[in-house]
């Protein structure tokens, strides 16, 4: 009777251990990563810091693609989403934290060199704002680890953003 009472409370812990691992992982996920999350700090509307007063969006000639594309502030590759419609963003939660929304700040977004585009702002259903070009959302891709890489293009509809 003695190890029964010893073993009941380990069980107890061993179980609230695992319940708590499990909720730390949060959701799954349609979208696989097998790449290490990228430590370079991005503008994103998801991110929990206050946004940048203002976004700058930039075209720039990519090496890997040899076609122009879009890039936020820091040169990182930006991304529409299939899914998305013109004005509405379908990345929320999960995808969000793999596909970070470009913030948009307390000003209107600014179009650096090579921007032809309309440059715009949408309320996400978290009440954050993102930049749109065109009319579309854009977003990085977290395994995108330095400028010019484009890791995240043609995953799970996710396309390079081009001007």
């Amino acid at each position: 009777m003695r190890n029964r009472k010893l073993l009941v409370p380990g069980i107890t812990v061993l179980v609230l251990a695992l319940s708590l691992a499990a909720a730390a992982c949060g959701g799954s996920s349609s979208y696989s990563s097998t790449q290490p999350p990228t430590s370079a700090p991005r503008a994103t509307a998801d991110a929990g810091a206050p946004p940048t007063t203002s976004a700058t969006v930039s075209a720039a000639t990519n090496a890997k693609l040899n076609k122009t594309i879009l890039v936020d502030s820091a040169g990182m590759t930006l991304y529409t989403y299939g899914n998305d419609t013109s004005e509405m963003s379908a990345c929320n939660g999960g995808c969000a934290s793999e596909w970070p929304p470009l913030a948009a700040g307390a000003e209107s977004p600014t179009g650096g060199p090579g921007v032809t585009g309309t440059l715009g702002t949408i309320t996400r259903s978290d009440g954050t704002k993102q930049v749109t070009y065109n009319g579309m959302p854009l977003y990085g891709w977290e395994q995108d680890q330095q400028p010019g890489d484009v890791t995240g293009d043609g995953l799970e509809g996710f396309h390079v953003a081009v001007p």
